[in-house]
């Protein structure tokens, strides 16, 4: 596509033809403010608020988030024209709304209070009653809206339509009146509704969990990864006062989109649980952590294949790291599996990329309803459909979320028969027409599958109409734990002794065991009687890197600060292995890093972990008001 030259207030701008006013005036500093626009939605031109005046064109103000760029364009967004019609549409928009900054919880990062500061009116001529509504609306047990402060955007709408494929909420009567509403006023139950939270430019929507917790400027964010399953979507952990407070979604393009699930938005209470576990114990009674890890190394040592492991699906690669030298040492023969984990094995050579689902003319899924396996990839194959014009075939043996578009090709196998439903369709005609990869999916059915079989079959396809195959895998670091040599499938059946890391097995403690050692932080029914019990950090607190779906290593960073008598789980696995007889010394999360990197080629960026950058302050051209 060729660029396209323009004037921006005298600034000489190159970008790609088709490229937006609007975009094009970010590339020199210039803020065009935006209430409906949002580059990952479809642009609509509903507020208005984004007019100025360009030439050649007609001598009255146009709004930017529709115009693509011209050729030679002239574009002036501090003409006389331009910078009445914007005050004049802040006007109108503040005529009913509330101002009811010091209650709000958008107060301190709101686009509205910092437009009309920057672009509106310095004083207000309102003087009439507003409308008002009744306040706030649950519309669901996450999230709140406020409809006297809403600004009718409608990006709350359109993410629905065009990104979730849900008809979860619309707009209720017509004209002044017209307000947002869920549909026959049924609670929001898609799995994507808090990133309406984020995309809300006023305090419409806001959250319930965080509802009057804290203020912006009364917190402070750390750019982390999400824990709640493999894509490893990018997250802002926000913490005021050590405890985590929010989490929002923080934008990359390769892997997210700036979007995340509602279980990576709001399932992080638990990191706050007044009962959270700080302190060793033996038999229930308090101790230090050398005694306490003296009894967990007497009690699991020299078992072999009685000892039981359950690990976390969030263990880190530092963590799995260290746990694979334990198990070809002291802990040799012991039977492990990991919480959450997929029947998949370790992927085969080089895989698809979550960001190649853009460009597939084909996509396949396999045994696996991906809204609930791995979200945000859902959302990724959503938008290949939608917006790119891609060909959707599912394989499953119940419906499933992507069933929502007609045009999906959803073939219903009997449960254990994917594999040959896959290898039927190397002569289907969907997979003969020309113009792009093929990118294949699969998962394992949630142990439906026979996965061996399977994963050969996607891979022959794939190699016969020239695609690419991704493994659906759901633990958080699944990947790198197999890479590390930890993700056991193994059966605790007969184990006489098991360390449960994390939640319990979710089969239960086997009634075989006699010896329990419970590596958690929190208190669980299951480990009521544990012989021993040590407590866990958090993913809030934890140091280190998980590894995606697609191979991609992903650094934590923790917001809150590990405090004695809680230790980080290196630090632990260092000690119990001390208490075992094996010498693990470490002065810190950097040194395993480099060891691991060195010893397991895909975890080699582990020798490099990134430096946190600041984020960089914007660059505004243009008075504070006329």
């Amino acid at each position: 596509m060729p660029d396209v030259n323009l004037t921006i207030d005298g600034h000489k701008v190159t970008v790609p033809a088709g490229t937006l006013v609007v975009e094009a005036a970010k590339l020199v500093g210039i803020e065009i403010p935006v209430f409906c626009y949002h580059h990952k939605l479809d642009p609509v031109g509903a507020c208005r608020l984004c007019l100025v005046d360009f030439s050649p064109g007609p001598p009255r103000p146009q709004t930017a988030c529709t115009t693509p760029v011209m050729e030679g364009m002239v574009v002036r967004t501090q003409s006389a024209m331009a910078v009445q019609a914007r005050a004049d549409i802040l006007e109108f928009e503040l005529v009913n709304h509330p101002l009811d900054c010091p209650v709000c919880d958008k107060g301190g990062e709101c686009p509205l209070q910092d437009f009309t500061f920057r672009h509106g009116y310095p004083t207000s001529r309102i003087d009439g009653p507003r409308l008002h509504f009744k306040k706030p609306i649950p519309l669901s047990e996450n999230i709140a809206l406020d409809r006297e402060r809403c600004v009718l955007c409608y990006r709350c709408t359109r993410y629905y339509d065009e990104i979730a494929w849900e008809q979860e909420l619309t707009v209720g009567q017509r004209g002044v009146q017209s307000y947002i509403t869920s549909q026959f006023d049924q609670p929001l139950q898609s799995n994507f509704s808090g990133n309406i939270i984020d995309l809300c430019p006023v305090g419409a929507l806001t959250s319930r969990v965080w509802r009057f917790e804290s203020r912006p400027w009364d917190m402070t964010h750390t750019e982390s990864i999400c824990s709640k399953c493999a894509v490893g979507c990018n997250v802002t952990l926000w913490q005021r006062r050590g405890q985590l407070v929010r989490v929002t979604s923080r934008e990359n393009d390769d892997i997210d989109e700036g979007w995340i699930c509602d279980r990576g938005r709001f399932d992080y209470t638990d990191v706050n649980d007044p009962a959270r576990l700080r302190t060793p114990r033996i038999a229930g009674v308090k101790a230090t952590w050398a005694d306490a890890l003296t009894a967990v190394a007497r009690g699991i040592k020299g078992k072999g294949p009685k000892l039981g492991i359950s690990l976390p699906k969030d263990i880190t690669n530092e963590e799995a790291f260290l746990f694979r030298r334990l198990l070809d040492g002291p802990l040799r023969g012991a039977k492990v599996k990991m919480h959450g984990r997929t029947a998949l094995p370790a992927p085969l050579g080089a895989g698809l990329r979550i960001k190649d689902i853009d460009d597939a003319r084909v996509i396949v899924v396999v045994a696996s309803d991906t809204e609930d396996d791995v979200p945000i990839v859902n959302l990724r194959i959503k938008k290949a459909v939608s917006k790119r014009g891609a060909k959707l075939i599912v394989i499953h043996p119940d419906g499933v979320d992507l069933d929502r578009d007609p045009r999906t090709v959803h073939i219903r196998n009997a449960a254990g028969s994917a594999a040959a439903e896959v290898r039927k369709l190397a002569s289907h005609d969907l997979l003969q027409s020309p113009g792009g990869p093929v990118a294949i999916l699969y998962g394992d059915g949630h142990g439906s599958e026979e996965m061996a079989d399977l994963a050969k079959s996607c891979l022959e396809l794939a190699e016969k109409v020239g695609g690419k195959v991704m493994p659906l895998y759901r633990a958080t670091n699944e990947r790198g734990a197999l890479a590390a040599g930890v993700a056991g499938w193994d059966s605790l059946d007969g184990v006489t002794a098991l360390l449960s890391w994390g939640p319990p097995p979710t089969a239960g403690i086997p009634s075989s065991v006699k010896f329990l050692a419970s590596w958690d932080h929190l208190p669980r029914p299951a480990n009521e009687k544990a012989d021993v019990t040590l407590p866990a950090t958090t993913f809030a607190q934890r140091q280190g890197s998980y590894t995606n779906l697609e191979g991609t290593v992903q650094f934590l960073r923790p917001p809150i600060e590990v405090d004695p008598p809680l230790k980080e789980s290196w630090e632990v696995l260092t000690e119990l292995g001390a208490a075992l007889g094996m010498k693990l010394d470490y002065a810190g999360i950097f040194a395993i890093q480099r060891e691991a990197a060195a010893a397991i080629p895909a975890l080699a960026p582990l020798a490099q972990p990134p430096s946190p950058e600041p984020a960089p302050e914007p660059v505004l051209i243009g008075p504070a008001h006329p």
